[in-house]
């Protein structure tokens, strides 16, 4: 697909919409501006045919999405409540932007407890703090997620202020512990 601002989060949205569970992926752009996406969805079923028929659920709710047919927020809702006994492990968050390990982009690393939608919150914050994501690594070991982005501002520069860093840092902490920002300013506790 073309690549655009979002595209990451509203895959991994219909993804988590589906009830797929991201455990890998490998994000980059293209020089030509087209996205080269490869997600791993872990295993739901043991037989073949059922998870055939899941990745095909996954894949038509992806193109609904990108194609405007289907509106993910209240897909991911539903899916996304936690479960009752959900959030046994105990991993402090951490949000952490370099400028060393790149020529040309902030590194952000990322590493928290795993739920369903964290991988469109994420992206989604990142989205709206007008970051350009050109590549990212997504791991998840068990429950703990560590995502690293390669991101520059719309400009295409790296992230360089400290007030900036700052910001972004604190919303990507806010993100991982679960609250996100409504209209107006105020929060809310994701899920509940």
């Amino acid at each position: 697909a073309q690549d655009h601002p979002r595209l990451l989060s509203v895959i991994a949205g219909a993804c988590a919409g589906a009830g797929g569970n991201i455990v890998d992926a490998q994000i980059f752009t293209t020089s030509d501006g087209r996205a080269l996406d490869t997600i791993l969805i872990s295993r739901e079923f043991d037989r073949d045919e059922d998870e055939r028929r899941r990745a095909e659920r996954v894949g038509r709710l992806i193109e609904d999405v990108l194609s405007g047919k289907s509106w993910l927020p209240e897909m991911i809702e539903k899916r996304t409540k936690p479960r009752r006994g959900s959030k046994v492990f105990k991993i402090p968050p951490r949000a952490e932007i370099r400028n060393t390990l790149s020529n040309r982009f902030s590194v952000i690393e990322v590493e928290g407890l795993d739920r369903p939608g964290l991988l469109s919150e994420i992206t989604g914050t990142l989205s709206d703090l007008s970051l350009d994501i050109a590549s990212a690594h997504i791991t998840t070991f068990g429950e703990k997620v560590i995502d690293t982005f390669y991101v520059t501002d719309l400009t295409g520069q790296k992230i360089d202020s400290p007030a900036r860093i700052a910001t972004i840092r604190n919303r990507l902490m806010a993100t991982l512990e679960g609250i996100v920002p409504e209209r107006g300013g105020k929060s809310r506790a994701a899920a509940e």
